[in-house]
């Protein structure tokens, strides 16, 4: 008989809690769909056996298993507080705890394993679509096919058990324990709230907002601020600790504020405020711990979104800034490049191709303005030595790339000279430029003095995009001086190039052909070709882990604020009733739960967005890796853009929660 009430019971779940079984199986989907990608033979033959993509997504795994592990407990005991009174009512009836124990542990096991085989097959053919993508990373022909990994099997299953075994071994001691009377007066209870004095949570309220401020200003000063690295490290810690306590603390404290407010007439009788606020004052009241938990959650989910958003983002950039399909050098011009046009010649006889030389005065003007003091403190370089001097191209090359790569056409003077820089230098580079004056042997020399007599060239301006300048080996190092050809032939060769553009990007095998020669003739050679293969590898190592973790987190934090608010229908429809009662219609009852919703909805994510967006910008504002790990600075614009992206994402599965609640909520109550 209590193996039948089980599964009746089980099934009642399912509906009353259909959000949660949602989740479950959502986030089975994706842990099995990211192991068959782990235990993929295909992928591994694409990612090569060094990869870390396959620890990285173990080692999230293993976070995952805790988080819904600890999830599936507090819904559990969710659960069993709300049915606490029907349980009491068979220990009456003489069955033993043991046995109540073991009924509701059959529940929780019909609701896993549902959510097990339904995750396995919408894994299986999510897959397809992770499948999908990593293909297109690289460039690789999909085919769709379903596929079957017993590795992948046995760790999601395995996972699965150790989920229910952390939570079911908790509920199972809290009920072997339990009395009939405490069962009968489980339903009610609340969260204990740490401070019950109202002056002492005004005070905490006040010090949780200096906090959050104290938070966001440290990390505004690791992205401002000359800092050193112990004292960034301290500062990021500092910062980290006082936005985790500041929410806590705001959650914690107000209710208080929130009560204060209505003891005021005049805000109280105002609009709608007197119903919500007394609707939501005593929510919060009751979780307020279970909102900052939430909220903590949100700040998570914020940083994974945003940081696998710039790890895919810096791919696509780094591809667009290495200009050419490939590119081979040779220091000083000491090796020969015939081998590699007799190559590209057989293979790709398609390429628009220019071998040309970058030169060198043998000074470093430009360069030591272009250093940490002006540039960032996060600037380091990883070029040539050859290169850290200032770098020269003659004008009729420039010309020639500029066409070969489809830029806009310049016109360029013959007694000036230009420089071509990254982006986010042009700035101040420009303004230094304008200072100087190279005379005929390409020498810097300041501007506007007596001694500029003797110059040929003064500074004409500044153009940029993506013109091979961020790699080992290249048009010089984020800038590079051009000069008429007549001052270049004066100038010592430091670097001779082949490059090439093909009117489709290379496939790896074209590239590793000249990969090749390059080798055995111990030259250096690059290609977006590379870049993109070393590129993806980075987003399937750090985006797409970050992104997996991220939806688990938000779906689990959905979940809690889901069950939640439909926890007391009942008490909510009594609410609505006395409402209808006292003449206010039903138009009138709909606009308090949709703002109800919204307020309580958006509450969390208020403090989790601020404190996300600042650690974000912290540790991304200010620096950009390039193919070598040498950093740039990233642009203000592109962080702010990226985080409007994320809310976007956030805001797009987030609101399937609230609106699937709305609408059971709607229901249910009116």
């Amino acid at each position: 008989m209590l193996r039948k009430l089980s599964r009746r019971n089980a099934l009642r779940q399912m509906r009353d809690y259909a959000v949660y079984l949602l989740t479950l199986i959502l986030s089975v989907t994706l842990m099995y769909s990211f192991h068959l990608l782990v235990f993929s033979e295909e992928i591994k033959a694409i990612l090569g056996e060094w990869s870390m993509m396959p620890f990285i997504i173990i080692f999230i795994s293993v976070i995952i298993v805790l988080i819904l592990g600890r999830l599936v407990s507090y819904i559990t005991e969710f659960i069993f507080r709300k049915r606490s009174r029907e349980f009491g009512t068979y220990m009456m009836l003489g069955i033993e705890n043991r046995e109540i124990a073991g009924m509701f542990a059959r529940e929780s096991i019909t609701i896993g394993a549902a959510a097990w085989l339904a995750g396995l097959v919408g894994g299986t053919y999510f897959y397809q679509i992770l499948k999908a993508m990593v293909m297109h990373l690289f460039l690789r022909p999909f085919h769709m096919g379903l596929e079957f990994s017993w590795g992948a099997f046995c760790l999601t299953s395995v996972y699965l058990v150790c989920i229910f075994w952390l939570s079911g071994r908790k509920v199972k001691k809290k009920v072997m324990a339990v009395s009939i009377r405490e069962l009968l007066s489980m339903d009610a209870e609340n969260e204990k709230a740490p401070l019950k004095n109202k002056k002492q949570k005004r005070i905490l309220f006040l010090l949780s907002l200096l906090a959050l401020l104290l938070g966001c200003c440290s990390f505004g000063a690791l992205l401002y601020c000359e800092i050193s690295n112990d004292a960034g490290g301290a500062a990021a810690l500092f910062g980290l600790s006082m936005i985790v306590l500041s929410v806590f603390g705001l959650f914690m404290s107000f209710p208080v504020v929130l009560e204060q407010k209505l003891n005021k007439v005049k805000w109280k009788y105002r609009g709608r405020n007197l119903v919500l606020g007394r609707i939501y004052s005593g929510k919060i009241r009751n979780l307020s711990l279970t909102f900052a938990s939430v909220s903590i959650l949100f700040i998570l989910v914020f940083l994974a979104v945003s940081l696998g958003l710039f790890f895919n983002r810096r791919v696509d950039g780094r591809v667009n800034e290495t200009a050419f399909d490939f590119a081979v050098g040779s220091l000083y011009g000491q090796k020969n490049l015939q081998p590699f046009k007799e190559y590209v010649q057989k293979e790709i006889p398609e390429a628009a191709t220019a071998d040309y030389q970058v030169y060198t005065s043998g000074r470093r003007d430009f360069g030591a303005y272009f250093s940490t003091e002006n540039m960032g403190k996060f600037m380091a370089f990883s070029h040539m030595d050859a290169m850290e001097n200032d770098c020269y191209m003659a004008m009729s090359v420039y010309k020639e790339l500029r066409d070969m790569l489809g830029m806009e056409k310049v016109n360029l003077e013959e007694d000036k000279y230009y420089m071509h820089c990254s982006g986010f230098a042009k700035e101040k580079l420009e303004r230094y430029a304008g200072t100087r004056a190279l005379t005929g042997s390409g020498r810097s020399i300041p501007a506007g003095t007596d001694r500029e007599k003797d110059a040929a060239l003064s500074f004409g301006g500044a153009f940029t995009g993506a013109f091979f300048q961020q790699e080992f080996f290249g048009n010089g190092s984020y800038y590079l001086l051009i000069v008429p050809d007549r001052v270049a032939k004066n100038m010592q060769v430091i670097e001779e190039l082949y490059v090439g553009v093909a009117p489709k990007e290379l496939s790896m095998e074209v590239y590793k052909g000249i990969a090749a020669i390059a080798w055995e003739n111990q030259m250096h050679v690059t290609g977006k070709a590379e870049i993109r293969e070393s590129g993806a590898s980075i987003v399937m190592s750090l985006s797409f882990p970050l992104f997996y973790l991220a939806f688990i987190l938000l779906a689990a934090a959905a979940t809690i604020m889901t069950v939640q608010i439909l926890s007391d229908l009942e008490q909510e429809r009594q609410q609505f009733r006395i409402l209808q009662e006292c003449g206010m219609d039903k138009a009138e009852q709909r606009k308090i739960l949709q703002r109800y919703f919204a307020v309580y909805y958006s509450f969390p994510v208020l403090p989790a967005a601020v404190g996300g967006a600042a650690v974000y910008m912290a540790i991304t504002g200010s620096v950009n890796w390039d193919a070598y790990q040498g950093m740039t600075l990233v642009g203000f614009g592109e962080g702010i853009s990226i985080l409007g992206v994320t809310a976007g994402v956030f805001f797009s599965i987030y609101l399937v929660y609230c609106l699937s609640a709305y609408i059971s909520f709607k229901k249910a109550v009116l």
